[in-house]
């Protein structure tokens, strides 16, 4: 009995010894971990825009201020020739300025003149007068036109634009009525170009450039646009443009804008060297609205791998219509240089870790991270030609690769309200408010880095530098 059983025993043995060699451990070598540097900063240009509005009730009040109330006077009856006429000019109300398009405006100065006129004869060593005084309003006007320098001033070009006669100005000497419209005109039209001068002065004297300046160097503070990853912004100017002069409601509005570079830093707060010297002013017919901030998102390999593993584990492959059957047993992520790793441990068919690399890209579409070339290690591939010819081919590659998508969305939307809310009516100073609203979204660059996958995004949008207290 024992000898008929011997053979039976050494069949099982036999079986088992064929079922372990099938059972084999797959070994292949790891692809070494290398990593890109860190991203500490991304630099991008922008245009932040300044829009500097000058009340026109100011540029009147200092202009009433230097006229006066009394604009001429002439209180002699015998000069001028004889001209047997006495006048004062005063200003009835205060000067109004109306904005006439463009950069052109209309100055209107409403003036009532009190004149005193008649005749006197001298005859044989006898004199004989007649004079009467009378009051009538006249509504003087001005065209200007406001430009700006490239130092910051305002400047106008002031030319009389006529007058209009509320009243005539008529002198009634008994029966008779003189009237004087004539001599009044040449007087005012005498008159005029001091006036001029006048304006035009004061309008000079209006000055940007300290406004430009204090703007130019608050923008340049770092500002904290996300705790959670100790983001900063830093702002440097590096030019200052404008549009022509216009006007936006009882304002003259000056359209500037500061070319920048904008700097995102990771980290500590980045010091401030301040560029304090604003350079001459370049005039432009538009301004970019264009304004750039670098997000930064960074996912560890430990969420990574678990994300794949949750799309991937457990789930059994076939191969050769069911012949041969694996599955995924542990997703480990890690990098080489530009390249994803991916170690899968399978178990089945195959026993063992297989190493795949791919290259990491940001889709738009889905506002994921996801992988494609998706391909085996060489030191696999080679291998799995000589042991498991059957999972060399690229069915297997082709049923992994979409499973690698690891969503960004929720960071990037926090990111993107947190940066929302750092520049929204973020005062700088008394002076200077930041508005910042941003509109989208673009991918930037992926980094594989040791600490995990670094996705840099741009914001896009756009920013105001608001200037008050003239």
């Amino acid at each position: 009995m024992k000898n008929v059983l011997m053979p039976v025993w050494l069949a099982v043995f036999a079986l088992f010894a064929v079922s372990c060699s099938t059972k084999k451990v797959f070994l292949a070598v790891a692809p070494e971990a290398t990593y890109q540097k860190p991203v500490e900063r991304v630099k991008e240009i922008s245009t932040l825009n300044i829009p500097i509005e000058i009340p026109l009730i100011d540029i009147e009040r200092k202009i009433n201020d230097q006229l006066g109330v009394i604009l001429f006077e002439d209180n002699s009856l015998d000069n001028n020739g004889g001209d047997n006429l006495m006048l004062k000019v005063n200003r009835r109300a205060p000067i109004l300025i109306e904005a006439k398009g463009g950069n052109l405006f209309n100055i209107k100065v409403p003036v009532n003149i009190w004149a005193k006129a008649g005749w006197k004869v001298e005859k044989f060593g006898l004199s004989v007068a007649k004079y009467e005084d009378t009051q009538f309003d006249i509504d003087i006007n001005f065209l200007t036109r406001l430009s700006i320098d490239e130092r910051w001033k305002i400047s106008s070009s002031t030319v009389p634009n006529g007058y209009k006669w509320v009243s005539e100005p008529k002198v009634k000497l008994g029966f008779f009525e003189i009237p004087i419209t004539s001599i009044i005109e040449k007087i005012i039209d005498r008159e005029l170009p001091a006036v001029t001068q006048t304006i035009d002065g004061e309008v000079g004297k209006i000055n940007l450039k300290p406004q430009v300046e204090t703007a130019w160097k608050a923008v340049q503070a770092p500002i904290l646009i996300n705790e959670a990853y100790q983001a900063w912004l830093k702002v440097t100017p590096q030019e200052v443009m404008m549009t022509p002069l216009g006007i936006k409601g009882r304002n003259v509005r000056v359209g500037l804008g500061m070319r920048a570079t904008t700097e995102t830093y990771l980290g500590a707060k980045p010091t401030q060297a301040v560029m304090a010297v604003v350079p001459p002013l370049r005039l432009v017919d538009k301004l970019e609205d264009k304004f750039e901030v670098g997000m930064i998102t960074q996912i560890p390999y430990a969420q990574a791998s678990k994300l794949a593993m949750d799309q991937t584990g457990g789930k059994t492959y076939e191969f050769k219509e069911g012949k041969y059957k694996i599955t995924v047993a542990h997703i480990e992520v890690y990098g080489q240089g530009q390249d994803l790793v991916v170690a899968a441990t399978l178990t089945g068919s195959l026993n063992g870790k297989v190493y795949l690399k791919g290259k990491p890209y940001f889709d738009p579409a889905t506002t994921s991270i996801k992988m494609k070339d998706l391909d085996y290690d060489l030191d696999t591939r080679n291998k799995l030609a000589k042991t498991a010819d059957w999972l060399a081919h690229g069915k297997f590659l082709k049923m992994m690769e979409p499973y690698f998508s690891i969503s960004i969305a929720t960071q990037l939307d926090e990111g993107k309200k947190m940066i929302q809310q750092n520049l929204a009516g973020n005062q700088l100073n008394k002076n200077i408010n930041l508005n910042g609203q941003l509109s989208s979204l673009s991918p930037d660059a992926i980094y594989i880095t040791a600490d995990g996958i670094q996705a840099v995004v741009s914001a896009k949008g756009k920013i105001e530098v608001l200037v008050s207290g003239f």
